[in-house]
């Protein structure tokens, strides 16, 4: 399996169902946990035991989120690998692995051809819910990061036709009646500019020798916006394995959408969808966002503002008078690649760390504002974390004084007149420098 093609973003929030004619049945849904850690999925299918489903659990776990230490002439990395499963609150198998890691190149330690280490562990489980949580552990740091995943594993054999979850899948070759597949563990599709595919099994009682597929894509409103023609399959097989490339529109707005893939007896008129003949449904959500060195875009115009410590007001007006939203898209990528420190590889070091910063300041300087919006978060943003900060309030004054100094000597104070916060900006007045990567 090609791994090297994955392509990994920081959302993953993975929904999957399997429905049957006139029956709905919750496949899988993740948890929340700690995102951007590393990856996880788990998929039922059907078995070759009568009783048993299985269930194949994908993990991707990416080499920047590892700690590296230097062994000789190559560079280390060791983490556990846990992978427990829950039936009504009861452990019905744990399964943990050593995984170690070697790399020669420091820097892809550090992520910057997007690297990682990816594992498939299959389960045999009998019809029923269960709740499957999947651990990392860094052996060198001890710290650990858990997400786990509701699934259903259905008795196949109770149904005339059924389909197994969905496999989202970046690319997809089929040597000698087998499928060398990428799977794409991400719930958000929206770099996958040349289209991605959809890899699932039928599974047939019934005398078809065909069967006709058709998909849609549903926005948040319940409405479809996208319905594709009938793709046919052949269904001679008691398990067919099929896979359908999906294009998304081209004017196709951001946000969350189901994916919904239909299965129905072969009809004469190809524009006829009589849900009469529907055989089964699957469905799962997906999202659609674009992202730059793997942050995920999820609000366009809220990022080209927050160019402001970074850009010029010039440079922000030509982003903002982009016609369309994916001309502003690429207004905004290009201005990221010109400050690229490393345009050769898969990251933008510098994209990557201003975003990481305006993160930061939203969370710990929010005021009667967005923290990035605040002095506080102007500087922060700017000039990163401060070397030493002093923070003093001043006999009988309810004002609080906070000085942030940094190593080159340069000082800032805030003075937070009311006491509730809201630290203005004393000295200097103003700030005209911007955001440089420096490292």
């Amino acid at each position: 399996m090609n791994i090297k093609l994955f392509k990994l973003s920081l959302v993953l929030n993975l929904i999957l169902l399997i429905l049957l004619p006139f029956n709905s049945f919750p496949q899988s849904f993740e948890r929340e946990g700690n995102a951007g850690t590393f990856y996880f999925d788990a998929i039922c299918f059907k078995s070759e035991f009568d009783t048993l489903g299985r269930v194949d659990v994908f993990v991707v776990v990416p080499f920047q989120t590892l700690t590296f230490f230097r062994t000789g002439d190559l560079y280390s990395a060791s983490y556990n690998l846990t992978i427990s499963i829950f039936k009504n609150n009861s452990l019905v198998e744990t399964k943990t692995e050593q995984r170690k890691l070697f790399e020669k190149d420091y820097e892809i330690t550090l992520g910057s051809d997007a690297s990682f280490d990816y594992t498939q562990n299959i389960f045999f489980l009998s019809p029923g819910k269960y709740e499957i949580t999947v651990s990392v552990l860094d052996n060198f740091t001890k710290k650990s990061n858990e997400k786990s995943r509701v699934l259903t594993v259905l008795n196949f054999n109770d149904f005339n036709f059924s389909l197994s979850g969905l496999m989202l899948v970046s690319s997809i070759e089929e040597q000698v009646g087998r499928y060398k597949i990428t799977p794409h563990l991400l719930e958000n599709v929206g770099d996958l500019s040349e289209g991605f595919f959809i890899f699932f099994e039928a599974y047939s009682k019934m005398n078809l020798e065909t069967v006709d597929y058709f998909y849609e894509l549903i926005n948040s409103n319940g409405e479809v916006i996208e319905r594709s023609k009938k793709i046919n399959r052949n269904s001679t097989l008691s398990v067919n394995r099929n896979y359908i490339r999906i294009i998304l529109p081209q004017n196709i707005l951001q946000g969350g959408y189901i994916l919904r893939l239909t299965a129905m007896k072969p009809l004469d008129d190809e524009n006829d969808f009589n849900p009469t003949e529907f055989l089964a449904v699957t469905e799962r959500s997906i999202k659609i966002f674009r992202s730059i060195s793997g942050v995920v875009i999820s609000d366009l115009n809220k990022s080209i503002k927050q160019l402001r410590y970074v850009a010029t007001q010039e440079e922000i007006d030509f982003i903002e008078a982009g016609g369309t939203i994916a001309e502003k898209q690429s207004r905004f990528e290009q201005f990221w690649k010109k400050l690229d420190p490393t345009p050769n590889t898969e990251r933008n070091e510098a994209y990557e760390e201003y975003y990481s910063r305006i993160d930061y300041a939203n969370k710990n300087f929010r005021s009667y504002v967005e923290g990035w919006r605040t002095d506080k978060g102007m500087v922060f943003i700017i000039f990163g974390k401060p070397y030493n900060i002093d923070r003093q309030t001043p006999y009988g004054d309810n004002r609080v004084f906070e000085r942030w100094t940094y190593s080159n000597n340069r000082q800032f104070i805030f003075i937070d007149y009311n006491g509730f916060g809201d630290y203005k900006l004393y000295q200097p007045p103003s700030i005209n420098e911007k955001y440089r990567y420096e490292r």
